[in-house]
Parts: C-alpha cells; sequence; structure tokens
C-alpha cells in the first residue's frame, strides 16, 4: 500500500491577533438594465460576509461623450439640474449592495470599450462630478440614504488603447478635477485611483508618472489601486511580490500614508486563459489565505457574478458558478473563505508557499480552520525564457496583442504532493470538553456536526484527506 504524504498543521489558540480586511468583491449583484439574464449573486455575497463591493462599469459609469446609459447622458445638459443625471440603475445597483450590510467603493470612469476618451471640458467633467458625489454621500436628487464614503478615479488606464485614449496629462488634469471635487461635497471622503493594469512596469506614466503628478499638485491619495490576475504564472505568491514592489514605489514616492488596494484579483483574466473550476477554486482559496500576509490593505475578488459579459460577448473566466448563477467550487470558495477569515485570527504553522495554505480564526464559541491544497499545472512550472506574459484580447474583429512584466518564477511553486492533513490545535479555552466539528468542501458539501473530544490540556486533533485542487473548512463549536 502506498504511503499517503500527510502534513501536520498546529493552529495555537492562545496566540491571537487580526485578520487584513480584504473581503471585498467587484461584480454585477443582479439584473440589470438590459441584462435581465444576470443572476442574483447577492445571497452568496451575503453568505460570503463581502464587506465592500467595487462598482462596475455596466451599471455605473460616467462617460466623457454622451450616451444615454451614462450618469451623466448628455454633455450639453445643464449639471446643476438633477434632470440631467441617469442615477435609476446604480441606485439599485447601490441599495442592493447596502440591502447585505456592505460598503460601496464607487469608481468614475467611462464605460469601456466604447468610450475612452479623455474629457472634453475637465471644469465641467469636474462639476459633474461633484453632483454624483453629492447623489450618492448627501443625498442630493433623491440619492441612497446610506452615504457612499469611497470614490475611485480610473479604470486600467495603461490597458493598452483598451481603456484611456487620452494622453496621461489628459489623465491626470482628470484626476485633479475628480479630488477637487469629491473634496468641495466632503473632505472626510476617501479618496484613490488609478487601478493600474500592468503594475510591475517601471517608470511608466500612471505609476511614477501619475505619482509625480499628484505630489507636486499636492493632491490627495488615500488609497493606490491596482489589479492583478496570475494568467502568465498561476503562482497566488504573485500578489505578495507585486504589492511589496508597488509599496515600494508609494513610499519612495513620499506616499507613506497611502493604502494599497487590489481593486480586481483572480486566477484567470485572459478570454482565452482556462482551467477546472476545482483548481480555480483552490487557487481563490489558498489566495484568500495567502493575502493575509501581503502588504495589501483593501482587496476586491473579480468578479463574483456569473462572468457574463455584455461588453465583449464571451463569459469570463473570472467569474464563480454557471452562467445562470448555480454555484461551483469557486463560489463555495469565496463563499467559505469570508467565514474563516472573520473574528481574531489565531496563529498556525505548518503550511507551505507550494499552495498547502492554512488560516485559522476565532469567532465567539467558534474555531475555524481554512485549509487550501493548490497545485500549481505543469505549465506554470516549465522554466521560462523571460518573466514577461503576452495575450490576445478580442474586440469584435480586432485582436489586441499586449504584454506585461511577471514577478520572477518561483521553484517553490511545485506541489509537495500533500493529500491529507492532521490537524492539531492547541491552548483551547474548552478543556476535557467535547467540540462539535463540521467539515465543508468546494464541493458545497458538509460533513458534520460530529463530536470530538478536547484534552485536559486543551489540544484536540482532526485527519482530513485534502486531495489536490481542493479546500477544507473546518469549524469547531463549543
Amino acid at each position: 500500500m502506498s504511503h499517503t504524504p500527510t502534513r501536520t498543521l498546529v493552529v495555537d489558540a492562545a496566540r491571537e491577533s487580526t485578520f487584513r480586511p480584504l473581503n471585498g468583491v467587484g461584480g454585477v449583484p443582479g439584473p440589470v438594465e438590459g441584462h435581465p439574464d444576470f443572476p442574483d449573486m447577492t445571497p452568496l455575497w451575503r453568505e460570503a460576509g463581502v464587506t465592500v463591493v467595487r462598482s462596475f462599469d455596466w451599471v455605473s459609469r460616467l462617460d466623457t461623450r454622451d450616451n444615454p446609459t451614462s450618469l451623466f447622458p448628455d454633455w450639453s445638459a445643464d449639471p446643476d439640474d438633477p434632470a440631467s443625471y441617469n442615477f435609476a440603475a446604480t441606485d439599485r445597483w447601490v441599495d442592493a449592495v447596502h440591502a447585505i450590510g456592505a460598503e460601496v467603493l464607487f469608481t468614475v470612469a467611462s464605460s469601456i470599450p466604447k468610450n475612452k476618451l479623455p474629457a472634453e471640458d475637465v471644469e465641467l467633467y469636474g462639476r459633474v462630478v461633484e453632483h454624483i458625489v453629492r447623489h450618492y454621500s448627501q443625498g442630493w436628487a433623491g440619492g441612497p440614504a446610506k452615504p457612499i464614503r469611497i470614490y475611485e478615479f480610473g479604470d486600467q488606464p495603461d490597458f493598452g488603447p483598451l481603456h484611456f485614449a487620452g494622453r496621461p496629462e489628459e489623465f491626470y488634469a482628470m484626476y485633479r478635477a475628480f479630488c477637487e471635487a469629491v473634496l468641495r461635497v466632503d473632505a472626510t471622503l476617501t479618496v484613490g485611483g488609478p487601478s493600474l493594469a500592468f503594475a510591475l512596469e517601471a517608470d511608466a506614466p500612471y505609476r511614477e508618472g501619475f505619482l509625480e503628478f499628484v505630489r507636486a499638485n499636492d493632491l490627495p491619495l488615500h488609497f493606490f489601486s491596482f489589479l492583478w490576475f496570475t494568467d502568465g504564472s498561476r503562482d497566488p505568491l504573485d500578489y505578495r511580490f507585486v504589492s511589496q514592489q508597488l509599496r515600494e514605489v508609494l513610499d519612495r514616492h513620499g506616499f507613506t500614508d497611502t493604502d494599497l488596494t487590489l481593486s480586481y484579483w483572480n486566477y484567470l483574466a485572459v478570454p482565452s486563459s482556462s482551467a477546472p473550476a476545482a483548481e480555480k477554486g483552490a487557487f481563490q482559496a489558498a489566495t484568500s489565505i495567502y493575502l493575509q500576509d501581503t502588504v495589501i490593505d483593501h482587496a476586491f475578488f473579480f468578479r463574483a457574478d456569473s462572468g457574463r459579459d455584455p461588453h465583449y460577448g464571451f463569459v469570463d473566466p473570472g467569474g464563480v458558478g454557471d452562467v445562470d448563477g448555480n454555484p461551483d467550487e469557486r463560489s463555495h470558495a469565496l463563499a467559505l473563505a469570508g467565514r474563516a477569515l472573520t473574528g481574531r485570527r489565531l496563529a498556525v504553522s505548518g503550511g507551505d508557499e507550494s499552495g498547502l495554505a492554512v488560516a485559522a480564526g476565532r469567532d465567539g464559541d467558534t474555531v475555524r480552520i481554512l485549509v487550501a491544497n493548490y497545485v500549481a499545472p505543469d505549465s506554470a512550472l516549465a522554466p521560462r525564457e523571460e518573466d514577461r506574459f503576452t495575450f490576445r484580447i478580442p474586440i469584435g474583429e480586432q485582436r489586441i496583442e499586449l504584454g506585461l512584466t511577471l514577478p520572477p518564477q518561483r521553484p517553490e511553486l511545485a506541489s509537495a504532493g500533500v493529500d491529507s492533513v492532521r490537524i492539531e490545535v492547541r491552548n483551547l479555552p474548552w478543556t476535557d470538553a467535547t467540540l462539535h466539528a463540521t467539515v465543508t468542501s468546494l464541493d458545497g458539501v458538509a460533513h458534520g456536526p460530529r463530536p470530538v473530544t478536547v484534552s485536559e490540556t486543551g489540544t484536540l486533533q482532526l485527519d482530513i484527506p485534502l486531495p489536490p485542487q481542493s479546500a477544507m473548512l473546518v469549524e469547531l463549536t463549543a
């Protein structure tokens, strides 16, 4: 009989710290104007304990040219007149997010790929932004009862010709107008940007260039946002490397108090990329754990919806569940990570940097341990010729080729071949007692609750199978 590689994981319930608040998502919460087939994702978001949702451009964008679905449809209209605005669809979106108890991060950018041009009149643009912020933060023109406090400017302005077709200087001028507009409404609101697409390109206009403009003009930058997907590496520890690089860039430019916001993250984003749902779910769970030990202050998983993409006419590889919203391993990964990474964080050892990730927390009378066994595909382990990734995005008949710098390849990415774990929890407050253990897997099936015994010294042990491309949430309830 072959030997089963088992890893021992030790949780110390006496050593507590705090979890980073990284439980944000991006995506469409349900049916929206013109797209009644979008499934309702709010029950999943609620189950996952989502705390903040980044607005998305099918229901909430400010185009710089006339567009009937934009927040300001006609640029010849009076910006002071509530009738000039088109708030209804976005209001429904905001209400849906607030209804699950989450906050909104409101992104001010054009809808892509159709509208990529800079503002023709920056002063007018600022006045329009001001009224939009008054609507969402102060209830002007019948705005939502719960104010929005966080505003982001920009959405991947460096993403080739797809997102911003102006010059960097025009983008900077719009950021200045955006900041001034938000602060005219309320100087205590939070502002940031630019949701950088290619975070490792050095001396770039929307990285160093943007920071130099903000510093020279004494503008606020409460958070610097960027996105990262791992199509080119399949490595969940990319986020540690990329965030450390960006933190150093921010600090070097004097932005030591500026938060680092990961505005989109997921395994895959390029339409031609693919992987089984279980592999994606295992990656999601492992990355949620690894993100806790990065310098990232806020993070948004994208996409926490069915992946339907009305812009480009494909199903995004980054969705959760199927196109009708029926859950799969990715949906369950979102929910399990949301449940696990709450309360007080507990010290844990025995995980590795090859995809066997573990985190533990205590919330009242419940201790939760999340363990993921992500195994990178062979293609990610083959030696690279260079740390570059090139890919194509289909826009109608066009094929836009783009490329980005990758973190150095890590030999530690190769899996250690673990397929079961022994979990040892020490220093539990309930000694010589019986707890109830429930184990939930990525397929959504929960086993238990079953009784487990805590020793006189406050220790218990559990043996759990953990095959490749899986994750398990262990819940111990007193």
